[in-house]
């Protein structure tokens, strides 16, 4: 195990290229993501709100992601890219213009939300099956980790700047900031030499038979088929903590804009410096099948002793423990996923990784938000981390994903 010896994926020239477009629109839709669920919360007050808002981001998920694996593995996945990038674009400036101009209303909010979900249904499955293309099997984990970086590392910077943007001169101008960050992107995409060549060709099986094809290719490969079932269960009942953010602050820790972005900071702290260490490791295989349950128990009890939390500066340490085991264990997942399967299938697995990450949540915001409106927002938060901290103890005691 040695350290640093990751980062060499930054030499590849159309990776770094990718990683830093991608960061930079990062930082705009955590300013976005932040500074809508705020503003929904001013307009609202209401936690289930928040709860129907993650709905509305996800739901696309469970009906377009498959689709959205599909069209990674049968068009050229840089155009996919190009092309959802430009549509999110459109979708920030709608919501900046009805922002700027005081048109907004809650339902505004909530569809936009779910126009973006259903871009990111193509997006997320082609963007994660074009890192293979541009860096290769060997250096995949470390650029895996790598983008969880750049994920959470904007994640700290774009709800600070969100916060402090809202406190100062309102929602619209971070809307605004958002739509311009997605610039960068399409300039990083448009000078990358590696085409994103799709792996299935038009003779190939197609439609309703290649996505059956995909299915039954993810269960036959029992360790696949495991993974994802646990990535949907904690996505479903512990990731929407992040929606209830806004209530907390509020509600339970009577702070402000910028105390609320400095928590979602904290959670991207951690989360960040739990990427770079993984990033710069050359680790095996196995190693990353250990990690992956230790990781899960400390984002569970982290969560739990969370929403337990009454005192602001305790709260700002535990979310970045939760932010170090989410991203641990997501990132074992996510690689040993990818370390899985063929390229020919890869868009259609990893688009089933995506509905297991992003569309259970739908059912997840939902349910919390109901307890949340009945018994508080802590004792939402509470019930998805007892779930989650049982499923990995289920894990633990099956042998976890062990061959």
């Amino acid at each position: 195990m040695k350290f640093f010896e990751g980062y060499d994926v930054l030499r590849v020239r159309d990776y770094r290229l990718f990683w830093i477009g991608q960061w930079i629109s990062l930082v705009g839709t955590w300013m976005q993501g932040v500074t809508q669920a705020w503003l929904l919360t001013r307009l609202t007050e209401s936690p289930m709100m928040l709860g129907v808002l993650g709905a509305a981001s996800s739901a696309p998920m469970l009906v377009l992601v498959l689709f959205g694996g599909l069209v990674s593995d049968r068009f050229d996945r840089r155009q996919v890219v190009i092309a959802t990038q430009a549509l999110s674009l459109l979708q920030a400036a709608v919501l900046t213009v009805l922002t700027m101009t005081g048109a907004v209303q809650p339902w505004h909010i909530i569809a936009l939300a779910g126009v973006l979900g259903a871009i990111n249904a193509f997006d997320i499955p082609a963007r994660q099956a074009y890192v293979m293309q541009l860096v290769g099997p060997q250096q995949l984990p470390n650029a895996i980790a790598l983008n969880s970086t750049g994920f959470n590392a904007a994640r700290v910077v774009g709800p600070a700047i969100g916060g402090l943007l809202v406190a100062a001169v309102g929602e619209g101008v971070c809307f605004l900031l958002n739509t311009l960050s997605y610039v960068a992107v399409l300039v990083s995409l448009s000078l990358i030499r590696v085409r994103g060549d799709a792996p299935l060709r038009k003779g190939d099986v197609r439609g309703a038979a290649a996505l059956r094809a995909g299915l039954s290719y993810a269960r036959e490969r029992a360790e696949v088929g495991r993974i994802l079932a646990l990535v949907g269960v904690v996505s479903a009942i512990a990731v929407p903590y992040r929606s209830f953010l806004p209530a907390m602050a509020r509600t339970v820790l009577d702070v402000g804009a910028w105390r609320y972005g400095l928590l979602m900071a904290a959670a991207g702290v951690g989360a960040g410096a739990g990427g770079l260490v993984l990033a710069g490791l050359r680790i095996s295989r196995e190693s990353y099948r250990r990690l992956l349950p230790a990781a899960l128990l400390l984002f569970s009890l982290s969560l739990g002793s969370f929403a337990l939390a009454r005192d602001y500066a305790l709260a700002l340490g535990l979310l970045t423990l939760v932010g170090i085991g989410g991203i641990v264990y997501f990132n074992c997942s996510n690689t040993l996923v990818q370390l899985s399967v063929e390229d020919a299938y890869r868009g259609r697995v990893m688009s089933l990784y995506t509905l297991m990450h992003q569309g259970t949540a739908t059912f997840g915001s939902l349910g919390i938000g109901l307890i949340a409106d009945r018994w508080g927002t802590p004792a939402g938060l509470m019930a998805g981390a007892v779930v989650c901290l049982a499923a990995a103890g289920l894990w633990t005691a099956r042998g976890g994903s062990a061959s």
